[in-house]
């Protein structure tokens, strides 16, 4: 069956597309994007119609089967449809356990350890970092490690997204009062700087990070990492490619490197063995890595 899915404008009227989309053409876009990036979108066929919808009006297509043309032959026009389509949902400090074991627990450990080496390097990934609020949540409760007497590292903080315009954003570091709000006023003075209704994170936060474009379902080695940042990125994918991600990960992970989740989501089935950490945080064992050649 095809369905005509019409788009709200302000005044409560309504324009139709040029012509329907029919579900199976929205079965098979899903299809798709899910074969390009791993991403399941799970949207109801009339969300996810009237998302087609718009992207059909801003592409200037004529139907979805167009579309689907485009998307089967070109990797570009998959990640421009899937910029319009992901929900980036993200924020400063989101999971407060998550940073609390971060900084108190997992950064103080990783020093410990690491401490006899010169020089004392320290690596983490943000994974689908959106706008940066993520990554820069990192960059701050390490600087405030650092303040604490844990000096001496080299740090690098690696942020990475499909979507390019999340990434614009994320290096510009550039956030509304709303946006600042769950930060503490006496971190906020001390990274942050006011650029009228506006704030920017401060030189000393933005050159600890660097940030990368990634399509997460196509392996891409950056380098091994103590500490990755997957937090609220497994969701969004099928149970096969999370359960790829993962292993991945894993391999990614120094040993003794610690899989840093949201508060609540848990671990797929996978043959990846990690130990769980409070917070929300799984840590790479230190033997089995070392005892199997494992990276």
């Amino acid at each position: 069956m095809g369905t005509d899915f019409s788009i709200p404008r302000p005044n409560g009227s309504h324009r139709l597309l040029a012509r329907s989309v029919l579900e199976h053409e929205l079965s098979e876009l899903r299809l798709v994007l899910e074969r390009h990036a791993g991403v399941l979108l799970d949207w109801q066929n009339d969300k996810l119609g009237r998302a087609v919808g718009d992207y059909l009006e801003l592409r200037g297509l004529d139907s979805a089967e167009e579309l689907l043309a485009l998307l089967r032959v070109s990797d570009s026009e998959c990640e421009s449809l899937l910029e319009r389509l992901l929900e980036g949902e993200t924020g400063f400090f989101r999971h407060p356990a998550v940073f609390e074991a971060f900084g108190k627990q997992i950064l103080p450990e990783l020093h410990a350890r690491k401490a006899g080496s010169r020089p004392c390097s320290l690596r983490l990934w943000s994974v689908g970092c959106s706008t940066g609020e993520e990554i820069y949540s990192i960059a701050i409760t390490v600087c405030e490690q650092v303040n604490s007497g844990i000096d001496g590292w080299n740090i690098q903080i690696v942020g990475s997204d499909i979507r390019r315009p999340a990434l614009r954003a994320a290096e510009q570091g550039l956030y509304t009062q709303q946006d600042v709000s769950p930060v503490p006023p006496s971190l906020v003075e001390s990274y942050f700087e006011r650029l009228g209704p506006h704030f920017r994170v401060k030189p000393r936060l933005r050159n600890l990070v660097t940030f990368s474009q990634m399509n997460l379902a196509r392996p891409a080695y950056i380098g091994r990492f103590d500490g990755i940042f997957c937090m609220n990125v497994l969701p969004h994918f099928s149970s096969a490619q999370r359960s790829a991600l993962v292993e991945r990960l894993h391999l990614y992970l120094d040993p003794g490197g610690y899989l840093v989740l949201g508060q609540g989501e848990k671990l797929p089935n996978t043959n990846a063995t990690f130990h769980s950490e409070p917070g929300g945080a799984f840590r790479k064992p230190l033997v089995m890595a070392a005892r199997s050649g494992r990276a």
